[in-house]
């Protein structure tokens, strides 16, 4: 009987590893462990090992959930334009501060997506988005930034804090007009959080978002493997700190003269008021807020870093970058939009900065919602689409030396107009969850970048060797390591 039962057993057990294999046709991929699949990654390494190995369409699984990696620029292109691939994957809501978990443009969905997103888009155009009275914004911050600068007396100082809060300060203005000291220590404290989370969270913080089993161990252990307890905690100081931006606006809410993003919405909320399928809603507010409030801010700061630490590795770009400028620009005038037609190779710099860096590895996850194909793969339903922006940018089927910084690559033949990137180039995703906020971060970029040229000599100090400067990739931000450097202003 009992050698029965154990032949039984062990048949179920094959059958349920059998049940359990990748389906048929599906993309290949490592192999899998039963039950288990594999570690979740974000490194670049990875992706191209898998690549390597496996082609530009790979399947990946941890838990019972199963990702797709698309490596090459058409097939993303392609895959991300269709309405199967518009969603996100429910693990976006491990990290929402709306009590519903339903609310927002990044993680969001179907109605509440739509609405959420056209409000946004709406009232950062209204609120000056790609108009003249920004750039203006801009380059108050552009001009607070380069005095912050001089204060360091050109003492080797590692990436600034002025770096972060002159991108905070434009999105916080159109969003809760607020405008901080670039020393502030309100921005420190969220900055300090933010670079904990980062610095502490791991591909064993994502597992029991994957495998939802592992929730139910003891707090306890979930705090010791997957460091819940990082999670949790910048979740809700994250809230605390929306939840007063909004707290005060509501305090001093005047209908007839709505401030900025948070008054409009609150608007909306009012007038709404007793209509059960409004979708105006607090929990959307604070993080439509927490989602501008970070993306707005955390990736101009990122891309400042490498702005800086490329001006200082690769100082022949910087001085043709002043030159021109200094042949179109008074020194006493800040460069405008208006100088970016003359100012090809600061633009060509600023693209191939985004580019070399890749500095998000992977594009916001996707996921199928329903059972679809890509390139004659089987993708099915609930699949997460994951685009590799750093395959994608180091693919030489695009690119003439990848790996290389060249700025010229963007500039025509003659070397004086600036040429746009025509494929291979994904640093704002694609298809209908394109980055709303791209338009603004190509202004600031360029305004932040050609501040500091124009003002600075980025060097650094003696002895110094930045090529042999390491990367480091962090919660899926590939940045350069902390690099003290010399900002020598300019005579």
């Amino acid at each position: 009987m009992w050698v029965e039962i154990g032949l039984l057993l062990m048949m179920l057990f094959i059958y349920a590893v059998l049940r359990d294999k990748r389906p048929r046709n599906c993309p290949p991929g490592p192999v899998e462990i039963p039950f288990f699949g594999r570690l979740p990654f974000f490194d670049e390494e990875m992706g191209e090992y898998l690549r390597k190995n496996y082609g530009d369409i790979v399947m990946h699984r941890t838990g019972p959930v199963r990702s797709v990696y698309l490596f090459d620029y058409n097939t993303a292109k392609e895959a991300l334009a269709r309405p199967e691939f518009a969603d996100r994957p429910d693990i976006f809501s491990t990290f929402s501060i709306d009590e519903q978990k339903v609310g927002g443009v990044v993680g969001s969905n179907g109605l509440h997506w739509q609405h959420d997103r056209r409000f946004v888009l709406r009232n950062l155009r209204n609120l000056g988005m790609g108009k003249s009275y920004l750039e203006e914004a801009i380059n108050i911050e552009a001009k607070a930034l380069v005095e912050d600068l001089k204060k360091y007396g050109g003492e080797a100082i590692n990436y600034p804090d002025s770096f972060r809060t002159v991108a905070l300060n434009i999105i916080w203005q159109m969003v809760a007009s607020t405008r901080y000291d670039l020393r502030s220590s309100e921005v420190e404290t969220i900055y300090r959080l933010t670079s904990e989370f980062r610095d502490k969270f791991t591909v064993l913080s994502l597992l029991p978002s994957f495998i939802p089993v592992l929730g139910r161990l003891p707090e306890f252990l979930k705090n010791i493997i997957f460091g819940d307890d990082i999670i949790e905690r910048f979740v809700e100081e994250m809230k605390n700190v929306m939840n007063g931006a909004v707290d005060k606006h509501l305090e001093d809410y005047d209908p007839d003269n709505p401030r900025d993003l948070i008054d409009e919405y609150i608007k909306g909320m009012k007038e709404s008021e007793g209509d059960d399928n409004s979708l105006f809603r607090r929990g959307a507010l604070n993080q439509i807020v927490n989602e501008l409030f970070g993306a707005g801010s955390d990736t101009v700061y990122n891309m400042l870093k490498w702005v800086a630490y490329l001006l200082a590795r690769y100082p022949e770009y910087a001085t043709r970058m002043q030159q021109q400028i200094d042949a179109v620009v008074p020194r006493d005038r800040m460069v405008s939009l208006d100088d970016k037609p003359n100012l090809p190779l600061v633009e060509a710099f600023t693209v191939e900065a985004l580019r070399y860096s890749s500095m998000l590895v992977y594009n916001v996850n996707r996921a199928a919602t329903r059972d679809a194909n890509i390139s004659g793969y089987f993708i099915p339903k609930g699949t997460m689409v994951i685009v590799a922006n750093y395959s994608i940018h180091h693919d030489p089927r695009y690119w003439d030396d990848p790996h290389k910084f060249y700025p010229e690559r963007f500039l025509d033949d003659s070397a004086t107009k600036y040429t746009a990137p025509k494929q291979g180039f994904f640093a704002f995703g694609s298809g209908r969850r394109q980055c709303a906020g791209e338009l603004l971060a190509r202004m600031e970029l360029f305004l932040f970048t050609a501040a500091i040229i124009q003002h600075y000599d980025v060097l650094p100090p003696e002895g110094v060797d930045l090529s042999q400067n390491k990367f480091v990739t962090l919660a899926g931000s590939r940045i350069p390591s902390d690099s003290a450097l010399i900002y020598r202003a300019r005579i």
